[in-house]
């Protein structure tokens, strides 16, 4: 009878977990979408009613993939538990050694990482995929995304393990002075470690552009190799910043160029594309009926 009581609790913590996190992932989505924009110094201010309706189904979007992606890290990570168990097992036998030659005794308090069910394992595979896709060309990031596998798996551990003692505390006949302290401090924690939990993979160096970027090319409002013809007058405005096109096939007025990146389409009036010059690159917004697009397979 316990174990189903255990049984029905997890999944009713999984439930409000998920529906939480959906819900922050419809506006860190919206963030992400801003941020991006930022990022390419671009904002669509024309963007109609109908784009605007677009702008609310991409942020859903955008936040159902970051999510999606830090629920793959963390499965890995509790998938990996022995792993982090036995690197505690070792630094604690290095500390008792420690304190012992030294006279000193440094306290630390071990961690606990849940135990991987089923499912966790079908998460894991999509979570290793992202570090090796990520990392691929980057030492630095293939340590800094093992320490997201690792902290996400200690968050939703301890997330699960105070909800589990909150359970405990609340349904105490006579709770001491003691339980109320700890179950006040327990419940002000739980939103600080979802916020944590959710942006951890955010302040991961190398990963949030890449994500950004993988995010947009999903919704196809970023094209990373295409080929563009161009009009007038923004052909003019393309040879003044150094950038020299090909004779295009739609006519005298248009010039054509080859492997461009196609910043942000799809939204508003304007196409924003970045061209390769020798000295760097150059970006800049073009009306969409100025420009045609054909995107290289």
């Amino acid at each position: 009878m316990s174990n189903k009581t255990s049984f029905n609790n997890g999944i009713e913590v999984i439930n409000s977990f998920l529906n939480l996190s959906f819900k922050s992932g419809i506006a860190l989505g919206g963030a992400v979408f801003i941020f991006y924009c930022w990022r390419i110094g671009y904002f669509p201010q024309d963007a109609s009613v109908g784009d605007g309706l677009l702008l609310i189904l991409l942020a859903i979007s955008f936040g159902g993939l970051y999510i999606f992606f830090i629920m793959s890290l963390t499965s890995l990570g509790i998938v990996f538990r022995p792993v982090w168990h036995g690197f505690q097992r070792l630094f604690l036998v290095l500390l008792k050694a420690f304190n012992k030659l030294s006279g000193k005794k440094i306290e630390y308090h071990p961690f606990t990482i849940e135990k991987a069910r089923i499912e966790f394992f079908f998460f894991a595979m999509f979570g290793l995929f992202f570090v090796i896709w990520f990392s691929r060309l980057d030492i630095k990031i293939l340590w800094t995304l093992t320490l997201c596998v690792w902290g996400s798996a200690l968050i939703w551990s301890t997330y699960l393990q105070n909800h589990r003692d909150i359970s405990t505390l609340e349904h105490k006949e006579i709770p001491t002075d003691d339980d109320i302290k700890r179950l006040r401090n327990l419940n002000s924690t739980q939103p600080f470690l979802v916020v944590i939990f959710l942006t951890l993979p955010l302040l991961v160096g190398g990963v949030t552009g890449e994500l950004l970027d993988g995010a947009m090319r999903l919704a196809n409002i970023r094209k990373d190799v295409a080929v563009v013809h161009i009009k007038e007058p923004y052909v003019t405005y393309a040879v003044e910043y150094g950038l020299i096109g090909e004779k295009s096939a739609f006519g005298s007025d248009f010039s054509k160029y080859r492997d461009i990146t196609i910043l942000f389409d799809g939204l508003g009036r304007n196409v924003v594309i970045e061209m390769k010059k020798a000295t760097g690159t150059v970006s800049f917004a073009i009306p969409s009926d100025h420009i045609y697009i054909i995107q290289k397979k």
